[in-house]
C-alpha cells in the first residue's frame, strides 16, 4: 500500500488474475487497482477514516498502491519532516501506521516530539537525520504543488485533472468495499462530477 516519493500520475484501472478455484475453466476474478496520491496530514479524522478504508480494502486482497504525500502545515511540520525523511517505502508507511494511530486512537499531538518518537519506536524504523534538512526542501515544494493543483484538504486523491477531496463516514468500512472503491474512483475520474455531498 506504500510507494515512494516520485510524482508519476498513477492510472488506475483493474487486474485480471487466475481464477483461484481450479474447477471453473476460463474464469477470471477481478481484482480491484486502487492507486494514486492522497495528500494527507496526521490530525484531520477524514484522513483516519481513509486510511481505515484503504487499509480494509487491501485486507480483502485488492492492489491498494497509494503514494503518501505530506499537506505541509505549521502544526505537523516536524512528523512531516520526520515521514519524508525516512527513505523506505514500507517503513514510511510503518510510521504513517503508528502516528495515524497515537492521534487517532490515543489523541496524541501530531507534532510533538514525544509522539512522533514513540511513532518511530512503534514503526521500528530509523530516520536518517541528515535526510531531515533535505525533508525540509521537499515540504516547501509539496506547498507549492498543492496550490498548483488546488489541494485545500485532506485526504485529497490526486491521478491526473482535477484532485478528489474525500469525506468517508463509519459505514464505509462495512458492506462492499470494493464497490464503494470503484465508485470513488469512477467520480474521481468523471470531470464533469466536482462534488457530491450529504448532509
Amino acid at each position: 500500500m506504500w510507494q515512494s516519493s516520485s510524482h508519476t500520475s498513477p492510472a488506475v484501472g483493474f487486474l485480471e488474475s487466475e481464477p483461484d478455484e481450479p474447477d471453473t475453466p476460463g474464469a477470471t476474478v477481478s481484482t480491484m487497482r486502487f492507486e494514486g496520491q492522497v495528500w494527507f496530514d496526521f490530525s484531520t479524522p477524514a484522513v483516519w477514516m481513509f486510511y481505515r478504508f484503504v487499509t480494509a480494502l487491501a485486507a480483502e486482497g485488492h492492489d491498494v498502491s497509494l503514494e503518501w504525500v505530506p499537506l505541509p502545515s505549521r502544526d505537523e511540520h516536524r512528523a512531516m519532516a520526520t515521514f519524508l525523511a525516512i527513505e523506505d517505502a514500507g517503513d514510511r508507511g510503518r510510521f504513517l501506521h503508528a502516528l495515524l494511530g497515537l492521534v487517532h486512537l490515543e489523541h496524541a499531538e501530531p507534532g510533538s516530539r514525544e509522539a512522533i518518537d514513540r511513532a518511530i519506536d512503534a514503526a521500528g524504523v530509523d530516520v536518517a537525520h541528515d535526510r531531515l534538512a533535505g525533508a525540509e526542501a521537499l515540504l516547501e515544494g509539496f506547498r507549492q504543488e498543492a496550490d498548483a493543483l488546488g489541494v485545500g484538504a485532506v485526504p485529497t486523491l490526486y491521478r491526473h485533472g482535477p484532485v478528489t477531496t474525500i469525506s468517508l463516514n463509519g459505514a464505509a468500512l462495512l458492506g462492499d468495499l470494493e464497490r464503494r472503491a470503484r465508485l470513488l474512483l469512477d467520480v474521481a475520474a468523471d470531470d464533469g462530477v466536482w462534488g457530491l455531498v450529504k448532509p
